[in-house]
């Protein structure tokens, strides 16, 4: 048996995502709210690109006077405080 066999899985799917980034994730989740069939292929144990635990560069957003983020990374932000009102950023 050759361990470096890799088997032939397919998948069928409307939109391919490339990437579990915040960009990846918000494109997915966007899309499959249209109801598109999505997956998503990602390389690295967890999602989240640069805003990760492995990278661990969060997502700060709009700054200042009159702005602010809306859409998916504020519904990501709410629920965040909701479920870590301390903002421990290792949860």
């Amino acid at each position: 048996m050759d361990k470096n066999r890799k088997d032939i899985v397919e998948h069928n799917a409307d939109f391919c995502v490339v990437g579990g980034g915040i960009s990846g994730i918000c494109a997915a989740i966007a899309a499959a709210r249209l109801g598109v069939k999505v997956v998503i292929m990602q390389d690295r144990p967890v999602f989240g690109g640069n805003a990760s635990s492995e990278i661990r560069m969060w997502i700060c957003g709009a700054h200042g006077d009159n702005n602010r983020e809306t859409g998916l990374v504020e519904e990501f932000t709410l629920e965040n405080f909701y479920i870590n009102p301390m903002r421990n950023y290792s949860i």
